[in-house]
């Protein structure tokens, strides 16, 4: 190969080099694709496909809804109702600041006739009681429904794996019809905080049972203020008829961990939720 052929060569891949460079450039830049959390694909350092490293975390992706176990009706008085649900957070380790719910009410032909909007929270691993008492109501039900709003992933605060239930508790706890107010009934108790926290709500929800396990009355009431080693009686009036025999009752005391607002605040220091124990995101 002479001289002349050589050079002609090497400046035809010289300028092939550069303008497979350049094309190369254009197309990093304009047309390749970018990972990211969404392409079903494990990259940039993913625990698994579009989870872990610089994405939402894994586990997160494990996260159940919360769970309706029941919902039911009360006839408080005519044309008055009140409202329970049971639900349940099957997560050992999220919790919810906050859940919005409705409850549906429907007619024996299936029309929705009413709606009940309200809202609590529930703490990981929890059962409890959700009741709305005193409805208005000018039909007669035939069904409640209990819709729980979707939280959004980002929603869930997560808690250590050591986590457990605040010592709060229910004790002396009674049920008895009110002297000289004929109809009126009471339920009462104390609440004992026996963990390290000031709370500023607790909420005491109440259920009565008959002798065959069935619901007969709701009711619900709230401390506050709560201190750490404190007892603090409390009661709920029942100012109608309960229709039938009471035979137990049970009584739920609930305060919300994940609001940094519901720990009181001790010598001008604010305490937070992530103090109990240190929840992490």
């Amino acid at each position: 190969m002479g001289y002349r052929l050589r050079k002609q060569l090497t400046v035809i891949f010289i300028i092939l080099f550069v303008l497979g460079l350049i094309g190369f450039i254009i197309y990093w830049q304009n047309y390749r694709t970018l990972p990211t959390c969404f392409d079903k694909i494990q990259n940039q350092e993913e625990e698994s496909a579009d989870c872990g490293g610089p994405c939402i975390s894994c586990e997160r992706l494990t996260i159940k809804d919360v769970q309706v176990e029941w919902a039911k009706f009360l006839l408080l008085q005519e044309n008055q109702y009140d409202l329970i649900a049971k639900i349940v957070n099957p997560n050992p380790n999220f919790g919810l600041a906050q859940i919005n719910y409705t409850f549906k009410l429907y007619n024996s032909s299936g029309e929705e006739i009413k709606e009940q909007n309200g809202s609590s929270f529930i703490l990981p691993g929890e059962e409890k009681y959700l009741i709305e008492g005193g409805m208005a109501v000018q039909d007669v039900p035939g069904r409640v429904d209990l819709v729980i709003e979707k939280a959004d992933i980002t929603d869930w605060q997560k808690f250590n794996a050591d986590y457990s239930l605040p010592n709060i508790y229910i004790l002396n706890k009674e049920f008895k019809p009110v002297d000289n107010q004929p109809g009126v009934s009471q339920a009462a108790g104390l609440i004992r905080n026996d963990s390290a926290f000031d709370f500023d709500k607790i909420i005491v929800s109440i259920v009565l049972f008959d002798g065959s396990g069935q619901i007969i009355g709701v009711n619900k009431t709230q401390a506050n203020t709560v201190l750490a080693g404190e007892q603090r009686y409390f009661s709920a009036l029942w100012y109608t008829p309960i229709s039938g025999q009471v035979a137990s009752v049970e009584m739920q005391a609930d305060t919300n961990l994940l609001s940094d607002e519901n720990f009181i605040s001790k010598y001008g220091v604010p305490e937070k939720f992530q103090q109990y124990p240190t929840p992490t995101r």
